[in-house]
């Protein structure tokens, strides 16, 4: 049972994450994307903090787990989200999920280099095949470009960054615990947004309004689901998964966010479902499952 929780914590976190694109989007009717992180990772420190102090998660902060992971902490959520929110706001949703896909062919490109970490061939296939379907999903809802070359830089640099979080995070999980990389993550991402958001209100004189929005209805919804389970409790199960498998693996798990952000639109929001869209999904699951499947398997083989 042990060696299946880091593909159960995958798939999880990858679900609970494919439900969030609704709530953002709830959200920012009403709020300002930056007010938005700021809040949404607060309640994320806050959640992480109390079980803390409860001694229910243990995670130890010290001045060396500062330096060790504060790298990590800086990329991901602070580099990610800011890379991603202004990338988006600069191209349009098709640009953005074609270039946010590219996370895994970094992320295979970077473990070659630093953790010597490698899919084979037929896995490479299918991680493309993943790609393709995302690729599939993302025209299905209309091919319309911004032709930003600004934007498409910030979404590159979005990618690259989180393929760097996937390297970062397996590299730490040999002296930290899932817990103690999560908490520091969850730490800066309420220092940084939070010091980001106070200071732009301050700017443009709306201090209060920074504080009202907090309390409509929707942006609290939003903030409770992304807060603590789209972020504390999603990227605890993504490090937890990157502590126990290759990241070349671990990196496609995202994909599967993509299928359930797209069943979520039509069920909840009415989007239309179309052929294409479906067999895309197909492909995404298909490529996710053999990658995952076949190293299993050849591991099983190896230890036999």
């Amino acid at each position: 049972m042990n060696r299946y929780l880091p593909y159960i914590a995958g798939l999880t976190s990858s679900v609970i994450f494919g439900f969030s694109f609704l709530f953002t989007k709830m959200a920012i009717d009403f709020t300002s994307p930056f007010y938005f992180l700021a809040y949404r990772f607060s309640f994320a420190f806050i959640f992480l903090f109390v079980l803390k102090l409860s001694g229910i998660l243990k995670a130890k902060v010290t001045e060396k787990s500062l330096i060790d992971l504060g790298l990590l902490a800086f990329i991901q959520p602070l580099m990610y989200f800011s890379l991603e929110i202004t990338g988006i706001n600069l191209t349009t949703s098709v640009e953005a999920g074609i270039l946010i896909s590219t996370i895994p062919v970094f992320v295979l490109i970077l473990s070659r280099i630093f953790l010597k970490e490698f899919l084979s061939g037929i896995q490479q296939f299918f991680m493309f095949l993943s790609l393709a379907g995302v690729i599939l999903i993302t025209i299905s809802r209309g091919l319309h470009f911004s032709k930003s070359l600004v934007g498409a830089l910030f979404l590159i640099a979005c990618s690259i960054s989180a393929a760097f979080y996937n390297i970062l995070s397996r590299r730490a999980s040999l002296n930290y615990t899932p817990a103690d990389i999560t908490y520091h993550m969850m730490l800066f991402g309420f220092l940084g947004f939070t010091s980001v958001a106070f200071f732009w209100s301050l700017l443009k004189r709306e201090t209060f309004e920074f504080v009202r929005e907090l309390l409509i209805r929707e942006v609290m919804i939003s903030v409770l689901y992304l807060g603590i389970l789209s972020s504390a409790v999603t990227f605890f199960l993504l490090n937890f998964t990157l502590s126990r498998i290759p990241a070349t693996r671990a990196s496609v798990f995202p994909y599967i966010s993509t299928v359930v952000a797209l069943f979520a639109g039509f069920v909840f929001r009415g989007e239309r479902l179309t052929l294409l869209s479906m067999v895309g999904a197909t492909m995404i699951l298909l490529g996710v499952w053999w990658i995952n499947a076949f190293a299993s398997k050849m591991k099983r083989e190896v230890s036999e």
